[in-house]
């Protein structure tokens, strides 16, 4: 018959080999399906769709909640301007709407691999398949990559690992 030590001992060696096996499947590269496409391409339409609220909307997965943050101007006829928060567990990305109507995409930090780009960018994807989702762009040794396009004003900074997985990514929108 085990005593309640041994019983407790049993149950605590059960806990840290299910927290090491869990561990250890989180540290694997997703498999994504590939699109390539070139890095002009992709900045222009990094999501596959236009950067506004409706898109953004139909295009996030499920479970995306979406914050409002109201931007007062300071005559009182004119409408405010809209911040639009769209949060999915740890990613988050930002719209901007004017008074005019018009939308404008601020940027984000994306932590989630359901959060997918067009060209099949997502965490979790191993740095040799992140260089496959470009036609024209060389595979750099870096831990961080970095794409800038002047043209349009806009960066992408993808943070790989010390194992090369794509840990997460952030960008700014178009100036």
């Amino acid at each position: 018959m085990l005593t309640n030590n041994d019983q407790m001992k049993q149950i605590f060696l059960v806990i840290i080999l299910t927290a090491l096996s869990s561990c250890s499947i989180l540290n694997q590269p997703v498999e994504v399906e590939v699109n390539p496409i070139p890095v002009e391409e992709f900045m222009l339409k990094p999501f596959g769709h236009n950067e506004s609220i409706d898109d953004f909307k139909a295009g996030l997965p499920e479970g995306t909640r979406v914050q409002k943050l109201i931007k007062r101007n300071p005559r009182p006829h004119h409408k405010p301007d809209t911040v639009y928060n769209f949060l999915f567990k740890k990613s988050k990305i930002s719209v901007y709407k004017t008074q005019f109507s018009q939308e404008f995409l601020l940027g984000g930090n994306v932590r989630n691999p359901q959060i997918v780009l067009v060209n099949g960018i997502r965490k979790g994807m191993a740095k040799a398949q992140f260089f496959n989702c470009f036609t024209d762009f060389d595979p750099l040794p870096n831990d961080t990559i970095s794409i800038k396009e002047p043209k349009f004003g806009r960066t992408f900074n993808f943070y790989f690992n010390k194992k090369g997985i794509l840990e997460r990514f952030s960008f700014t929108g178009k100036t």
